[in-house]
């Protein structure tokens, strides 16, 4: 169960390594007391704080009352921690110096007792030579230098989810929001079988087929802190807005609540009892795991329980994973988890920063008409009830269709790592893994969200209907966006998954 004591429950969570810790850190206190009587027994001194040490004086050296300086036999006071710079000078002073900084003259031969900081190889002047730097076992990720060493997040999902082959020229864009294709850039992808759209425009088809064009929604990927609303016919189902399960048709789905947000506050979420660390994007572990990753921090025990979570990140240690980097205590004292949105700021990446979120592309979003990555039009966004998830992702310049939900990539990353720790029952490919098995097989039992009608029915790159019409009233029967038509003619949509029920029936 979360606390409120952040550093106890990782303590709870991993018992193991804090015994070790204890124990090693036992280890080295033995060693430095050790030392510390080392070098007093030979002549220096250690001071009552435990700080700083003295050179025993040679020609009766003082401290005056303050403790804050010396006088040497002439009388001249210096500072504690000025060392003697004249080389050839003899003097009794007694000389303090910090601890930790080393006797830098190769030649000197003194019995001082020259006390160090743990952790850098000396624990005593006799003891010189450095532990060398383990090598990590795990690959390293590859690097993306024009994005500031960010991971190249394509090649990593491009691993686990392959593509189809790309147009010659790239994927087809748009001369303007809403307009028309430009020319050389009209030519869609073809579908290849156990393969994924590479000209990625929509998620209207997620939990669908692969040959719609969609991925894997974050219910599929099996990602812990969705808290997804159930597939109840009403507005929102299967997404992480709970409209009431009577609500109108009308209603503007992003309004409806998200669970375990922080009153009054963006991009926070509260951790509770009943339901641990509530909502977070995909984007706030995903910055965890590859901090822990590059720093060579994994535990493929601790991680991962292949009979529980096939070749997924257990909850337990993802929890840790974020608490540790995002985890704050609120004024009332209570746990809540507090991120930045995955973008640039002041020119430099947030703690969550992830590229191909692809925010703000271009100069389509200056009349404030975009919504996150979704690049909707003015007449649009003017409506007032349209969520902003129906319009397209980036559909305009180089980087149209190169949107990748950032819950892809930690599906993706997720797998590079499950592959390494247990490399005979994790393929590479997520359909070919556990984690992807059965995926997209029945329309009917999909994790499709209900989608409205749009401008164009036939054309993924298209715009929401104004007026708003929500639901879809063809789905996938003469057009290619879903609507009520997959629920076969159920109140209830039979999509395995996890789903939070009692805010949608209150």
């Amino acid at each position: 169960q979360p606390t409120t004591d952040h550093k106890q429950k990782q303590c709870n969570l991993q018992s193991n390594n804090c015994r070790h810790r204890n124990m090693r850190f036992s280890s080295l206190t033995l060693l430095v007391l050790v030392a510390a009587v080392s070098a007093s027994s030979a002549r220096g001194t250690i001071d009552d704080s435990g700080k700083k040490y003295a050179e025993p004086p040679r020609r009766g050296g003082t401290i005056d009352d303050s403790g804050k300086k010396y006088a040497d036999a002439e009388g001249v006071y210096r500072h504690l921690g000025r060392a003697d710079k004249k080389k050839k000078k003899k003097s009794g002073d007694a000389v303090y110096r910090h601890l930790g900084r080393a006797d830098k003259k190769k030649k000197k031969k003194s019995g001082e007792g020259v006390d160090r900081h743990l952790g850098g190889g000396h624990l005593g002047k006799n003891m010189k030579k450095k532990k060398k730097k383990s090598k990590c076992e795990f690959k390293s990720l590859p690097i993306e230098k024009s994005d500031f060493r960010e991971p190249r997040w394509e090649k990593i999902i491009e691993k686990a989810f392959p593509p189809w082959e790309l147009p010659e020229n790239g994927c087809p864009r748009l001369t303007e929001l809403g307009g028309e294709l430009e020319e050389g850039y009209e030519t869609f992808p073809t579908p290849e079988e156990g393969k994924f759209n590479p000209c990625y425009y929509t998620k209207a088809f997620a939990g669908l087929d692969p040959e719609f064009g969609g991925y894997p929604t974050p219910i599929d990927t099996h990602y812990p802190y969705e808290f997804a609303a159930p597939f109840l016919k009403q507005p929102g189902d299967g997404s992480v807005h709970h409209c009431a399960i009577d609500a109108d048709n009308s209603v503007d789905i992003g309004g409806c609540p998200k669970l375990g947000q922080c009153p009054g506050e963006k991009d926070c979420a509260v951790v509770t009892d009943e339901y641990g660390i509530g909502h977070i994007p995909p984007f706030v572990p995903l910055a965890a795991i590859k901090n822990a990753y590059n720093s060579c921090d994994v535990k493929c025990d601790e991680w991962f329980d292949y009979d529980t979570n096939g070749c997924n990140i257990k909850k337990s240690a993802l929890d840790a994973l974020v608490l540790d980097e995002f985890g704050v205590e609120a004024e009332d004292g209570k746990m809540v988890v507090k991120f930045q949105p995955p973008i640039l700021l002041d020119g430099k990446p947030s703690s969550t920063y992830y590229r191909l979120e692809y925010i703000g592309e271009g100069n389509v979003c200056d009349a404030g008409n975009c919504r996150g990555p979704h690049y909707c039009s003015e007449e649009v966004a003017n409506a007032g009830n349209i969520w902003g998830d129906f319009c397209p992702y980036v559909e305009t310049g180089k980087n149209s269709g190169q949107y990748r939900h950032p819950h892809i990539a930690l599906a993706a990353l997720e797998l590079w790592i499950a592959n390494q720790c247990m490399p005979k029952k994790c393929p590479t490919k997520w359909l070919d893994s556990p984690n992807g098995q059965n995926y997209g097989e029945d329309a009917t039992k999909s994790t499709s969200i209900t989608w409205a009608e749009m401008e164009d029915n036939d054309d993924p790159m298209s715009q929401p209907k104004v007026s708003y019409i929500w639901p879809n009233a063809v789905g996938l029967d003469g057009g290619i966006f879903p609507g009520h038509k997959l629920y076969n003619g159920k109140m209830v949509k039979p999509a395995p998954g996890t789903y939070v029920t009692e805010v949608v029936a209150n």
